[in-house]
């Protein structure tokens, strides 16, 4: 109360202030968390490359790495690299410099049509490895992309699955069901890939299609979100979790035991729970075909239709059709009604009350499928 209008307003201008900076926090934090992230492993990654692609001493100390991919040790680099030395080193004799030229001419081989068969088929499966990479963990870390990508290595390797990269992705594509990659078959494919994730997701492919990739997955040949529970994880053994994917792998051995009860149990699980359903979608098909019968009763007991339009009210809506123009003119005495109109006045009473029935179900129906 002793506090100025002044010294009032500078409180609430000082608690705003510290309110704003609180909630950029909270939101900020979070993404320049991610953006490091991002970064530190483009930087691991950089550095990865420079030591497999490092060629020192003849490639003696690349090769000597246990890390070391088989590609770096096949002739045809190996001859690559002797020509790289050679050209550094005068001290080389002419007969070393006779059997390096030999090296080198005895790998080449003559043109042949099939070599552009191979070349096609390589780049196929480049950009088909690169669309699941993008499609699938696109927003994702480099972790959880190159995790991915070897998933669909293993498979290509593993004789259960197809023997390349693009009938492993678009495997059971064309069946309404079936589709062993969401995105080959949920419509995300309409949406061309673009931008940066696009430009990583080549990257990516194109280390692990060279073989320079170090195994994260632990083999795993299987992978779902970790925001479902799939029922066919049950008879998997689960290896990791990388970024929003959780990976498994084939039962070997004695897991296959173990694996069944587990498959069996969540089986068991999953048809408890839609029986349950159904009992509740039945009992509630039975309280509505009692309110239809009801709703009939009350008709066939309504007096006779007038000018006015009738309302018929249900669960989801209120549906308004015009009344037939019927003839409503009273009779003094029944005895001076003919019985030929009565039966004709019953008739179309029946008929339209019938109408008004059909025309509420349809519209309780209409409003539930909405």
């Amino acid at each position: 109360m002793a506090m100025t209008n002044e010294e009032q307003r500078d409180i609430v201008v000082r608690g705003a202030t510290v309110a704003v900076c609180a909630v950029a926090a909270t939101v900020t934090l979070p993404i320049l968390g991610e953006l490091q992230l991002e970064k530190r492993a483009e930087a691991d990654f950089r550095a990865e490359a420079t030591r497999l692609a490092s060629i020192e001493d003849g490639g003696v100390t690349v090769r000597a790495d246990p890390m070391t991919p088989s590609l770096l040790d096949t002739p045809w680099i190996r001859t690559v690299e002797y020509t790289l030395k050679r050209d550094t080193d005068s001290s080389m004799s002419r007969y070393a410099a006779r059997d390096r030229d030999g090296a080198a001419l005895s790998s080449l081989v003559s043109f042949r049509p099939e070599h552009i068969k191979r070349a096609e088929k390589i780049n196929d499966e480049a950009k088909c490895l690169s669309q699941a990479i993008y499609y699938e963990a696109g927003t994702e870390s480099l972790s959880g992309q190159m995790a991915v990508a070897e998933v669909i290595a293993n498979r290509v390797r593993d004789h259960r699955y197809p023997d390349s990269i693009c009938d492993v992705v678009f495997q059971g594509a064309t069946r309404t069901t079936g589709c062993q990659f969401t995105f080959t078959c949920d419509g995300a494919m309409n949406r061309a890939p673009r931008g940066r994730n696009w430009e990583n997701a080549q990257k990516v492919a194109a280390h692990v299609l060279m073989d320079l990739n170090e195994e994260r997955t632990g083999g795993a040949t299987h992978y779902h979100a970790t925001y479902v529970d799939p029922i066919w994880s049950a008879g998997l053994i689960k290896t990791d979790k990388i970024g929003l994917h959780i990976f498994y792998r084939f039962p070997r051995g004695a897991e296959w035991a173990q694996v069944r009860q587990n498959y069996s149990r969540k089986r068991q699980q999953v048809i408890t729970a839609a029986a349950d359903r159904d009992v509740n979608a039945a009992a509630t098909s039975v309280i509505k075909t009692q309110d239809d019968v009801k709703l009939e009763k009350v008709a066939m007991d309504a007096p006779a239709p007038t000018l006015a339009p009738a309302m018929v009210s249900t669960s989801t809506r209120t549906i308004t059709n015009g009344a037939p123009k019927f003839n409503t003119v009273r009779k003094t005495a029944e005895a001076d009604v003919p019985v030929s109109e009565k039966i004709a006045d019953k008739d179309e009473v029946a008929a339209y009350t019938a109408a008004q029935i059909s025309s509420a179900s349809g519209g309780a129906v209409a409003g539930a499928m909405n």
